[in-house]
């Protein structure tokens, strides 16, 4: 009914003036009662004075009479003038003289408080009564005139004074609508209090002026409500029509809006707040530079703006560029610019803008497709559902050695006629008319010396609010790719160093073989190869000549072989034959010894000339197997039975090798868990120093008690190990194992021992070994002596690059190195002086047979007698029987461990051994 906005305002005025009405009254009424009290308390004061003033004259005109008259006259003269007044003479005298008007008796406290006075007039308070009391001096005599604050001298007051009825009181209680004055004695203590009633002349007026002012009030009020009315009813029809109004700008998507001359937004609509990210009340006042920070865009805006305003002038549909909010790129917009004054008089510019930057990217993206098109790589046509070509690019254009022009209506039928066979094009349309798409490879023969192979896609185009059905044609020249893929696929299924067939092309002929052995009944031999220490070669001569080698294999292979057989190289050094229609496994090993005998020939690789073996394993289909994987599984494994029969052989596959493989792989498995388990057991055999008949060190020997099986041979175990890696870890754990009990074994002794631990091969590669040792020494606070380490002789000669910086370290550690099995390997002297060694140990197959050979002896002998020249120990282990002690003690061959003196023990009884054995050694 009423607008707020104009409503609230009069709303407040009116109570404003009705509170400030009620307020200014209370205020004047407060402000006259207040000064009405403040003119009684005057007036009571004026009584007091006026009553102090009169006792002095009249105390005056008795001391006048005093000093005139003589004693007895002036006490006749005395009920003439003191009325109800009192005189005292002397009152210091306790027979003092009094004189009263009237009969009355003067209380005994009266006299004490007269003394107690320094002042000549004033009040005393004396058995709930006041009076008060002048001194003076006559005739050389003290005099007291003295007059009771009484109830007539209250009403003489009220009457002289003009004041309320008065009640004297000694309590100061003050009762509603009364007040209280104080009576003072001569040092300010308060005597007695008059209780009058306060004058109320401010509460009658405001209540007898607050009726006409609030009808006066309620009167203007009314005539302001009514103009309030007919203002709101004008206000909210001009609200409704700016609604209206703004509803209609809000709606419309383009931008409107409008800046003043400091380009500030004096107007917007919902669109342009929703682009710069806003609202549109938020915009009020702000400029294009604060809203987006593009400061250059403003003053351009602001520079075109201010120029239409001086001008008068207006623009329509220009296109402008107008900075989006943050990171956003600007937005393309036409923009109409047209002048109109503001409600406060000032020139705007109203700007009505339309974002046009989706029409130009359309515009934009069509015209790089069609440039795309006609200038892409590919070959492209349109057609209509009859046909009719309507669009074919460039690309096409040069392939088929035809213009433009001339294809545009052509049909497609007639123009594949003349470029595809009978068979292509038959399957095209019937792939269009089945799934109404078609992608395939077509042959387009232009001419008899020119033709392409063409990757064809042909699908319908559909374009929106068109019922008509069009059809794009893409055609990829892949005649280069044709090409390529034939020579591809030739190069896919040969070895490109040997020219020999590779394993894909293998494994499919094999396949073949295999169906072919079965329906003919007949043998097919696979022959599996693999050319013994291949490494040595490409480490010593390099890979160029290794690649020569297997060059060189592979022509002499194919003279061991018909055409009709095959040979592949699998990869690396291994070789596969694949021979047919054998009766017999004799000719399989036929066709074996001939390919050994063959590559045993010596070849020249440069100005070097070598000799190569090869170890070769032969699976027969279907006897051994009918799959070709299996087979060659099989024939795998013969060939790794041949290397472990001493390489440049053959061997036949048989279901003991696969059973023995089975095995081989639960050991592994087992072996695992066993690490992990730390399952494995230290056994320690004893050396004894032959000289000082006692034990002086022992030799670490892992054992691993199988929970089944019992206890397994590490000659079953270690080469599963060493061959896996786990070699390392084992290793690890027997050094661990062998230092904490060696140190167990020195505090029960009375002297000390040292031991010795096998190195592995693969630990020897690794070069953190010299690091983890020094931990391990350190963590068991193990001197370093009383550690020997023992390695193979055919491992030092094997990685002897590799090995010796690790050996040297260990060397420098304190750690003694001692070369185990002496003699079985290379036993070349030259490395003896390079390795850091400090014994050797002679091995047990040359001390097996003494006395019995002689050759043995010797060859004991001479190690010995080499080793004393060189200050190197000598161990000799295998020592069973007392003649070999006997002879190794002549030879000087102080160290010697066997079971002579003790097998391999767990460490809990080696302390009884050693006593054993030192008694034994004193017979």
């Amino acid at each position: 009914m009423f607008s707020l906005r104009v409503f609230a305002p009069f709303l407040f005025l009116a109570i404003a003036s009705v509170l400030a009405l009620v307020f200014g009254l209370i205020l004047v009424g407060h402000t006259s009662d207040q000064r009405a009290r403040e003119s009684l308390q005057q007036h009571f004061q004026y009584a007091l004075n006026d009553q102090q003033r009169r006792l002095e004259k009249d105390a005056g005109q008795l001391a006048l009479l005093a000093r005139h008259l003589n004693r007895s006259a002036f006490v006749e003269l005395l009920s003439e003038h003191l009325g109800h007044k009192c005189l005292l003479f002397d009152p210091a005298n306790s027979m003092a003289e009094i004189f009263c008007g009237e009969e009355q008796i003067l209380p005994a406290a009266l006299y004490e408080q007269l003394l107690q006075q320094s002042v000549e007039q004033g009040l005393v308070r004396a058995e709930q009564r006041l009076y008060f009391f002048q001194l003076m001096e006559a005739a050389g005599e003290q005099l007291v005139l003295l007059e009771p604050l009484s109830r007539q001298l209250l009403e003489n007051w009220q009457e002289s004074h003009q004041l309320p009825a008065i009640n004297l009181s000694f309590r100061g209680i003050t009762v509603s609508g009364h007040d209280l004055f104080v009576l003072e004695g001569t040092e300010g203590q308060p005597l007695g209090y008059l209780r009058y009633p306060l004058p109320r002349p401010g509460q009658q007026l405001v209540s007898s002026s607050l009726f006409p002012a609030m009808l006066i009030l309620l009167l203007i009020l009314n005539l302001g409500f009514f103009a309030t009315y007919q203002l709101s009813k004008l206000v909210r029809g001009r609200e409704r029509s700016e609604r209206r109004l703004r509803q209609v700008i809000d709606l419309a998507p383009q931008m409107i809006y409008a800046r003043d001359r400091e380009g500030r937004f004096v107007l917007t609509n919902k669109a342009a707040a929703d682009f710069f990210n806003t609202k549109p009340q938020h915009m009020q006042g702000s400029n294009l530079a604060e809203l987006t920070g593009d400061n250059q865009a403003f003053e351009q805006q602001l520079r075109q703006e201010r120029a239409l305003l001086s001008s008068g002038e207006s623009i329509y549909m220009k296109e402008e560029l107008i900075p989006g909010m943050g990171q956003e790129a600007p937005r393309i917009w036409e923009t109409s610019k047209l002048q109109f004054t503001d409600l406060d008089g000032k020139p705007v510019i109203l700007s009505i803008s339309q974002d046009v930057s989706t029409q130009r990217e359309q515009q934009q993206q069509l015209q790089l497709l069609s440039s795309a098109l006609e200038h892409s790589g590919s070959a492209i046509l349109v057609c209509d559902a009859q046909g009719l070509i309507r669009y074919s690019n460039t690309r096409l254009c040069q392939l088929l050695g035809r213009q433009q022009q001339e294809l545009i209506n052509m049909d497609l039928d007639v123009l594949l006629k003349g470029s595809v066979s009978r068979h292509q094009r038959h399957q095209l349309i019937k792939g269009i008319r089945e799934t109404d798409q078609w992608r395939g490879e077509l042959q387009f023969k232009i001419s008899a010396q020119r033709h392409y192979w063409m990757m064809v896609s042909l699908s319908p185009l559909e374009l929106k609010n068109q019922s008509e059905v069009f059809y794009v044609l893409v055609a990829e020249d892949i005649t280069a790719l044709k090409q390529t893929h034939q020579k591809m696929e030739q190069l896919a299924l040969y070895d490109t160093l040997t020219g020999l067939e590779n394993r894909r092309l293998f494994k499919q002929r094999l396949h073949k073989a295999i169906k072919l052995s079965k329906r003919q009944t007949t043998v097919t031999a696979l022959l599996y190869l693999d050319l013994d220490h291949f490494k040595r070669i490409n480490d010593t001569l390099g890979h160029d000549s290794g690649d020569q080698l297997l060059i060189t294999v592979a022509e002499r292979l194919r003279t061991c072989v018909r055409e009709s057989d095959s040979i592949a190289r699998l990869g690396g050094d291994e070789f596969t034959l694949l021979v047919h229609d054998l009766q017999n496994p004799d000719a399989a090993a036929a066709v074996a010894r001939k390919v050994i005998q063959q590559l045993s020939q010596p070849l020249h690789l440069g100005n070097k000339s070598v000799i190569v073996t090869t170890s070769v394993g032969i699976a027969l289909a279907p006897t051994d197997s009918t799959s070709p994987t299996e087979l060659m599984k099989n024939a795998d494994l013969a060939m790794y039975r041949a290397k472990s029969q001493g390489r440049n052989t053959y061997q036949f596959f048989s279901q003991e090798m696969n059973a023995q493989a089975t095995r081989l792989l639960e050991v592994e498995t087992e072996l695992r868990t066993a690490l992990v388990e730390k399952s494995f057991e230290v056994y320690y055999q004893p050396q004894v120093n032959l000289p000082i008949a006692k034990v002086v060190g022992f030799e670490a020997l892992v054992r691993w008690k199988h929970p089944e099986r019992g206890m397994i041979s590490p000659a079953e175990f270690i080469p599963i190990a060493e061959e896996t890696g786990l070699i390392v870890e084992l290793g690890r754990q027997v050094l661990e194992q062998a230092c904490q009990d060696l140190v167990w074994l020195n505090q029960r002794l009375d002297y000390r021992c040292y031991v010795a631990v096998n190195l592995s091969p693969r630990q020897l590669k690794d070069p953190d070994l010299p690091a983890y040792l020094d931990n391990l020494l350190s963590r068991y606070d193990l001197p370093p002596q009383y550690l020997e380490l023992e390695i193979t002789e055919s491992t030092l000669m094997d990685q002897m690059d590799l090995s010796l910086p690790i050996l040297h370290a260990i060397e420098q550690l304190g750690i003694s190195l001692s070369i185990d099995d002496f003699g079985t390997g290379y036993s070349s002297l030259s490395y003896l002086k390079q390795l850091p060694v400090h014994s050797l140990k002679i091995d047990r197959s040359f001390v097996r047979d003494i006395p019995g050979d002689r050759d043995d002896m010797a060859i004991i002998s001479a190690v010995s007698a080499m080793a004393a020249k060189l200050n190197l120990e000598v161990v000799a282990e295998g020592v069973e029987e007392r003649e070999q002690l006997m002879f190794l003690k002549e030879t000087g061959c102080h160290l010697v461990q066997g079971y002579y003196f003790s097998p391999p023990l767990p460490r809990d009884k080696v302390l009884a051994t050693c006593e054993r054995i030192r008694e034994k050694l004193k017979f």
